[in-house]
């Protein structure tokens, strides 16, 4: 979903990656970065947690595109969405029009080094 978004704006000539507003580490970076916090990584791993939207891609998207829609000039901004939402639906929509989210989760455990 963010991949999509980032294509939309970097195909109207703006820098989609800069407008991200979230952090994905992967597990390595994240471990990395509780490791110079003076943590002893235990365990760190990405699992995938497939979701159904309810109000569908569509929603999502009002929900949270903002930190990358509000880049674009209001007359553009639908336009964006619906081509996001073209990116998405061969990869995020079901046959009947269901729309699943590809979201990871980020799990770890970590204690302080003795």
């Amino acid at each position: 979903m963010v991949t999509a978004l980032i294509a939309v704006l970097d195909r109207r000539g703006h820098d989609g990656a800069a407008a991200k507003p979230w952090y994905n580490p992967t597990a390595e970076e994240y471990a990395a970065l509780l490791e110079t916090q003076g943590l002893r990584v235990e365990e760190v791993r990405l699992i995938p947690r497939p979701t159904p939207l309810p109000t569908g891609m569509a929603g999502w998207l009002a929900t949270f595109s903002e930190p990358f829609i509000g880049h674009l000039p209001e007359g553009e901004r639908a336009a964006a969405i619906n081509e996001a939402l073209h990116l998405l639906a061969s990869s995020l929509q079901d046959a009947s029009g269901r729309w699943t989210a590809d979201y990871v989760r980020l799990r770890f455990a970590a204690r302080r080094a003795e």
